[in-house]
């Protein structure tokens, strides 16, 4: 005799029609059970697309200047991987810095140091840098203020954008404690901009920078400033992954982005944020060597 235990509910869904005989509900419960834990499988799998991620940029400039340049790559990485991914803005390089330290983007773009502390502290992984540029300090003053050499700068103030930016204020703290032994007194800004400023607007008597964050301020800005000091170069800002992030977003965030190079719509997708020419990261060869310079000494940890 023909019924159906249920007399609705889960019964609509698991059977075709209320009423079959005990056999045949039973078969066809199975067949549509097997089809519903499929596709919840799908939809929770750990290596889903589908999943919204965090991507935070070390903040060199302001967060228009951020939220302009890196949004149109994110956009395209959405549509061409499926997976969302939310733009974490952060004002101050300090605040960016806490930020990778307890974990909180997925994705970050950081400088050669952070690449360290981050790998150090939570495992960060380098995937993408550019293969075209070098990551320099420089060392700028007024061009009219009289300061020609490094040592004209002994006991003045010195604008630097945070104590850990690598090679605008780590690095170059470093250099001239140890190599050039001068005093000073560091200030600090919050970002690159600010820090040109500074000087600009005679608060501080020199500012340490990066050669391409100079080569992104306004014209007025460059004929306004001179460069007296620079650090030897090394590999540029990878952008790295947290270790949670499933390996199969990783490598398609990582080869969406190696393919922007081969289009010109691509191409300019990658120059604002500075990533042209870019190529995979490996953190043995490219970031691992800076542990030699033993920087932890000038770390500052904010709190």
């Amino acid at each position: 005799m023909a019924y159906c235990p249920c007399g609705g509910g889960w019964c609509t869904i698991l059977c075709r029609d209320n009423w079959q005989t005990g056999p045949e509900m039973m078969m066809a419960i199975r067949s549509r059970l097997r089809v519903l834990l499929f596709l919840c499988a799908l939809l929770i799998a750990p290596g889903s697309l589908k999943a919204a991620y965090v991507w935070s940029v070390v903040p060199q400039y302001s967060g228009i200047a951020v939220h302009r340049d890196w949004t149109p790559l994110l956009n395209h990485l959405t549509k061409v991987t499926g997976a969302d991914f939310t733009l974490k803005i952060y004002d101050t390089i300090p605040k960016f810095e806490l930020g990778f330290l307890d974990g909180a983007p997925d994705f970050a773009y950081m400088n050669p140091y952070h690449a360290v502390m981050a790998h150090r502290m939570q495992g960060y992984l380098p995937i993408v840098r550019s293969d075209k540029r070098k990551l320099q300090g420089i060392l700028v003053v007024r061009k009219d203020s009289g300061i020609d050499t490094v040592q004209d700068l002994d006991g003045k103030q010195i604008a630097f954008p945070s104590p850990n930016a690598f090679a605008a204020a780590l690095y170059m703290r470093a250099l001239l404690t140890e190599k050039e032994r001068i005093q000073f007194t560091p200030v600090y800004s919050g970002t690159h901009s600010n820090a040109y400023r500074f000087t600009l607007t005679g608060k501080t008597d020199a500012s340490g920078a990066v050669i391409r964050t100079l080569l992104k301020e306004r014209p007025e800005v460059q004929q306004a400033l001179k460069t007296i000091y620079s650090t030897p170069k090394y590999p540029s800002h990878p952008l790295t992954v947290h270790p949670r992030v499933p390996q199969d977003v990783r490598t398609a965030v990582q080869k969406a982005i190696l393919a922007l190079n081969d289009t010109e719509e691509g191409r300019s997708l990658l120059k604002p944020i500075l990533l042209s020419a870019a190529i995979a990261a490996d953190y043995d060869r490219d970031y691992q060597p800076l542990e030699l310079l033993k920087l932890e000494q000038y770390w500052v940890v904010h709190k």
